[in-house]
């Protein structure tokens, strides 16, 4: 076992709706009053989507860690899409969505005095060491997570997305084009028959914003209701509609590229407008 080194605290200052600028707030004031070593990631969703390799820089092994941020369920699947390895780095979880401030206050206190297995071998100073992991993206980070634990690779999500977010593989059904995810649209959470799918910016929270308590019986009855409302109910051939209407859309896209890089290329090169080619008028239904 690796002598410890420390300890440190990655806190996820959230972007979403589901905690308040005050209660962040809040937050960053205990931790600077317990001395703790902070790192302070932008948006832990944002780093985790475009797969900001700093955040995996903030985690040594031999070092204990504390990860503050929503639900559990979502912080793992987020710090696995960022590669950090849990069997190799020391982990702790708290969220503040289910915990008030005391509670919070209290856990940060453990964490930070509780010496751990060696005792005299952790260097915590008590002085307070304040790092911000910045991103300049303004991209809402709105993408969905898959649960690997509950998924059974059934696609019917991939079937479903308009967007080619998801892509089924002989490994199982991927998140491929996070970016290509519709902002606050959870539909494919809401059908998805394994409650395997998670939005951690989903503001209503339950199951589909990523708590580990899910009541099965009552989640079984609101999708069957969610599939009637998205679905019409008749599952299979929405699905197969959708996935045509989905490659109509991708196929658009690329032409739509396509065009654009060659007008842009005529344009460099200092030919007369007549040469450049426009797209005919999209009659899609």
């Amino acid at each position: 076992m690796p002598e410890k080194k420390g300890k440190r605290i990655i806190w996820c200052r959230c972007q979403s709706e589901r905690i308040t600028p005050d209660r962040l707030e809040k937050i960053g004031n205990m931790l600077e009053q317990t001395g703790a070593e902070v790192y302070a990631v932008t948006d832990l969703c944002l780093f985790a989507g475009e797969k900001d390799p700093r955040v995996k820089g903030i985690f040594e092994p031999g070092t204990d860690h504390l990860v503050i941020g929503c639900h559990v369920r979502s912080l793992k699947l987020l710090l696995r899409q960022l590669d950090v390895d849990p069997d190799i780095f020391s982990v702790e979880y708290l969220n503040f969505l289910e915990n008030d401030d005391e509670a919070i206050h209290r856990r940060i206190e453990s964490f930070i005095r509780h010496p751990g297995i060696q005792e005299k071998s952790h260097n915590y100073s008590g002085k307070y060491s304040f790092r911000e992991l910045q991103s300049s993206s303004d991209w809402p980070s709105w993408f969905p997570l898959i649960d690997d634990a509950r998924c059974t690779a059934c696609g019917q999500c991939a079937d479903f997305c308009l967007f080619g977010v998801y892509e089924k593989t002989e490994q199982g059904v991927k998140v491929v084009r996070p970016k290509g995810c519709k902002t606050n649209c959870p539909a494919c959470a809401r059908i998805c028959p394994q409650i395997a799918i998670i939005f951690p910016k989903y503001k209503p929270g339950g199951a589909i914003g990523g708590s580990a308590d899910i009541d099965e019986t009552a989640e079984q009855r609101r999708q069957a209701e969610d599939i009637r409302e998205i679905l019409s109910g008749d599952i299979y051939q929405a699905l197969e509609r959708r996935k045509n209407r989905r490659k109509s859309i991708i196929q658009a896209e690329a032409m739509k590229k396509a065009v654009e890089e060659r007008n842009n290329a005529l344009e460099n090169s200092a030919l007369p407008d007549s040469l450049q080619f426009k797209l005919p008028e999209n009659k899609q239904s």
